[in-house]
């Protein structure tokens, strides 16, 4: 009776130790195939990435972005769908209508912001913000929250064209050895009065008015002349109706009458362009350097016929502000978090990766969104100017709600202003009623 039992403990002992023995390694298998599970997600690619060396365009450039990221990461797996400026923007929100939205995308702030307000983006909440200045964080935020990730930025501001300033004498006049490269609205009207006196067929800049297209430059050029933002530092209203920007536009007003700025109330920011790439106007109120970067442009350099010098918007703070182009990362809230995971990965791949996350950044000619990273290109001073500004970024105001509605308000108020319509104060204190009441009407 004993043997008996004995056997059947036995049986049974070894019964349960191999049931065990079956779970520890289901249980490890499981995890092994969890470690080794192919994650994919869909990464739309805007024609961003168009100005590296070894690849003929964009597309060439995100397959091989990708291929680097997947040798590095073996689970996650990235479709790729090219789409462009024209028709991407109305293909992502069929998309995004029909629940099918890809996982990342690369975009500016006007789109990725307005669908984090909407609630289709993920938060990227393990990113270090303050490496970036307050603007930029300002521009990628929704209630505190990082929606858009930095890749890049670069600002808006003028520049004039140093063989016209050179052939009449006054290169002396800009502000190129200044700190920041900064004036005053005195020594700029100094630079247009002797410019018209010296040779009255050359336009000293173009103000333009007729249309949205490039509306960021006749803005920045009154905000800094009137040294007062178009919004307040919260971008929650607009604000540019105090005593001094009516001063501001009040001296515009006399200086379009004089012929310092050109007779240009008809005219668009592709007109003002082509004026300075072509000689007829010594300055311009809208550059950059992807505008630089142009064919015309850099056809007129190689001609000899221009030779940009960047220079800040005149201002009498001491201080000019600038408009900025951002660029950076969006991911979509696809109810998965591992594919919010995954894309969150590449994204910070692309962006800070030893190799790839500097060429990423060259391939769009924008400027590190990192404080205190120069040097990207070299040692152009024009380049290095270009880098040293990132802390003087005004409020970013392009995501404010109704932002869309405010823009021909702007510009036909000031239309208005100098065909004498409407004085300065009426302009601007009737541009801020009507602009506030646009933010109102979108929520």
């Amino acid at each position: 009776m004993k043997n008996k039992l004995f056997k059947f403990m036995s049986v049974a002992a070894l019964t349960v130790a191999v049931i065990a023995c079956g779970n520890k390694e289901e249980k490890a298998n499981n995890q092994e195939a969890k470690a080794n599970e192919v994650v994919t997600i869909k990464y739309w690619g805007f024609p961003n990435f168009n100005a590296d060396s070894e690849f003929k365009d964009s597309e060439e450039f995100d397959h091989a972005l990708i291929k680097a990221f997947e040798e590095k990461n073996p689970n996650i797996k990235i479709e790729y769908q090219k789409i462009d400026f024209t028709d991407g923007p109305a293909k992502l929100n069929t998309a995004i209508q029909a629940n099918s939205a890809p996982d990342v995308v690369f975009d500016a702030p006007g789109r990725i912001i307005a669908w984090a307000k909407d609630g289709y983006l993920v938060p990227f909440n393990n990113v270090d913000k303050s490496q970036f200045a307050d603007s930029l964080v300002t521009a990628s935020s929704v209630d505190g929250k990082l929606y858009l990730r930095p890749l890049g930025s670069q600002p808006f501001l003028m520049a004039f064209n140093k063989k016209i300033t050179d052939k009449l004498g006054v290169t002396d006049m800009l502000p190129l050895n200044k700190p920041g490269r900064n004036w005053t609205v005195k020594e700029f009207e100094a630079l247009l009065t002797k410019i018209h006196k010296k040779d009255a067929s050359i336009d000293p800049v173009l103000f333009y008015t007729k249309s949205q297209a490039g509306d960021q430059g006749p803005r920045a050029f009154v905000s800094n002349i009137g040294n007062a933002w178009i919004t307040n530092n919260e971008v929650t209203e607009y604000a540019i109706n105090t005593p001094s920007a009516i001063k501001g536009l009040t001296w515009l007003k006399s200086a379009y009458d004089k012929g310092l700025i050109g007779k240009s109330v008809s005219a668009e920011a592709k007109d003002a362009l082509e004026a300075f790439a072509t000689g007829k106007a010594a300055g311009t109120i809208l550059y950059s350097a992807g505008l630089k970067a142009l064919a015309a442009h850099q056809k007129a350099i190689a001609d000899g016929v221009i030779e940009p010098v960047f220079v800040a918007f005149p201002n009498d703070s001491g201080q000019a502000k600038f408009e900025f182009l951002l660029a950076g990362a969006a991911v979509f809230d696809n109810n998965d978090e591992k594919r919010a995971k995954a894309a969150q990965e590449f994204v910070e791949f692309v962006t800070t990766d030893p190799v790839w996350g500097p060429r990423a950044l060259k391939a769009t000619k924008n400027f590190s969104p990192v404080k205190g990273v120069t040097g990207t290109y070299g040692n152009d001073p024009e380049v290095k100017y270009l880098e040293s500004l990132s802390s003087f970024y005004g409020p970013y105001y392009n995501i404010i709600d109704g932002f869309p509605q405010m823009r021909p308000l702007w510009f036909n108020m000031v239309q208005g202003v100098l065909n004498g319509q409407i004085t300065p104060a009426d302009g601007l204190n009737g541009f801020v009623k009507d602009a506030n009441a646009t933010i109102k009407d979108a929520k």
